[in-house]
């Protein structure tokens, strides 16, 4: 089975089930640089070469004394797997700071470095065990040679040059492949991977980012043909020509027209259109076994967000000018000069975030219908298959699983609507945030 949060999370591969896609790699350098960076014995020898770096500038080892084993203890919490030295000891600082800041606005509010008085006057201060390591970031040489340490260590060489000498015994090699058993992983000639669900440099691709891909060039592709056949001027005939056409005429009559008017629905037709089939089909694909619904992600809501916003701003401007448009924000009352002067400034900065709160709620609206879907769903899968249900009696399991089946099944069903009508609803409220942006009101 895939991971549960397959449908909600973006990743760096494809989970496919484990019998279509085993993991066989037999030594180190078969395995990809983020996991080898991951491993325990190389973790140890960066560690050991960033402790090397800080002895070298800070002229002993009294600061770092036990560091390595401090680190080693505190990685442990699951939290913190896998979490390199340069992290843990980064981290610290930054709570540090933190605590030395609130520490400062009570106590020290004129102090030129807050860090430094809280750690010479407070009795908390005095107790910190990594105020040096805080201190030193303010050294901007430091910092410098600090930050070539960390891409030394996390460069391809650095990984090249240990694996020619690693040596892992069967049990770890098992172990890895056990892990990336299921896993299709994606390749990145423009990035490099810190985990399979993190980037730690350049342009990474993700599974989702294929998948909105192959979606816009699947509606590229599809409409490209629907207009050259409604350009050749045939009578519609087929049930794919019917289908699209059939489904661009009903969202255009019952969505568009409704939050916009029939002149402002023709004049921004392609951009709506546009919207509404790309996220259609977004949704479509968290219904797909192995994929996952790249609407489900705020990246991907916030920038289709983003896209209505900005149309919005630009043609308001165009169509009214910057002040036009800035006192548009504020819709005409006819109320008495008096009371104009107190009420018209309070409406008007309210309306003035409300612009901006608007667009954030239709990523948020949309974000969050599409993890609910998936979330009952997978609520619903753990009935007949979590730990509890299969302890149960034989016949009493199979009722269970019967009932979560026809469930899911219904459920299934209902997402597909779900796909739907959240399409048509984005791009409803895309129409209605447009057209108030253009008209005067």
């Amino acid at each position: 089975m895939s991971n549960l949060l397959l449908h909600i999370k973006d990743a760096y591969y494809f989970e496919v089930p484990r019998a279509f896609w085993t993991s066989r790699r037999e030594k180190p350098e078969q395995f990809p640089d983020w996991l080898v960076r991951n491993d325990a014995d190389f973790q140890s020898k960066e560690a050991d070469s960033l402790i090397g770096t800080l002895n070298s500038f800070l002229g002993g080892a009294g600061s770092t004394a036990n560091l390595k084993e401090k680190w080693e203890a505190w990685k442990e919490a699951p939290a913190n797997f896998a979490r390199p030295l340069d992290v843990y000891l980064e981290m610290e600082a930054d709570a540090l700071v933190s605590r030395a800041n609130k520490w400062a606005s009570k106590n020290a509010k004129g102090a030129s470095d807050k860090l430094k008085a809280y750690l010479a006057e407070s009795d908390s201060g005095a107790s910190e065990e990594f105020g040096w390591f805080a201190d030193l970031r303010g050294n901007s040489e430091f910092m410098k040679k600090w930050a070539e340490a960390k891409a030394s260590q996390n460069s391809s060489k650095t990984v090249s040059d240990y694996l020619k000498t690693a040596k892992w015994d069967e049990s770890k090699v098992a172990e890895y492949n056990d892990a990336l058993s299921g896993k299709v992983l994606i390749p990145q000639p423009f990035g490099t991977l810190r985990n399979a669900y993190e980037p730690e440099s350049g342009f990474c691709i993700s599974k989702y980012m294929i998948i909105e891909l192959g979606v816009a060039l699947l509606l590229v592709a599809a409409f490209s043909w629907l207009g050259k056949r409604v350009g050749s001027g045939e009578a519609p005939k087929g049930k794919v020509w019917n289908l699209l056409e059939g489904l661009m005429e009903y969202v255009r009559v019952q969505v568009f027209e409704p939050a916009m008017g029939k002149e402002d629905s023709r004049r921004f037709m392609p951009l709506l259109a546009s919207l509404f089939v790309f996220i259609f089909g977004l949704n479509l694909a968290g219904m797909i076994p192995f994929l996952g619904s790249p609407t489900a992600t705020l990246a991907c809501t916030g920038a289709l967000a983003l896209v209505v916003f900005v149309v919005g701003l630009v043609w308001g401007l165009r169509a009214m000018g910057p002040v036009g448009y800035l006192k548009n924000l504020c819709p005409s009352m006819g109320l008495p000069p008096a009371l104009s002067v107190i009420i018209v400034p309070m409406l008007w900065t309210i309306e003035f975030i409300s612009l901006f709160m608007k667009h954030g709620i239709l990523a948020l609206r949309l974000l969050a219908n599409m993890v609910a879907g998936h979330a009952v769903l997978l609520g619903l899968m753990g009935l007949a298959v979590g730990a509890h249900a299969l302890a149960m009696h034989f016949g009493l399991w199979g009722l269970l699983a019967g009932a979560t089946g026809a469930s899911m099944v219904a459920m299934s069903l209902l997402e597909l609507f779900i796909a739907f009508l959240q399409a048509a609803m984005f791009t409803f409220l895309a129409g209605l945030f447009i057209s108030s942006s253009i008209h005067h009101h």
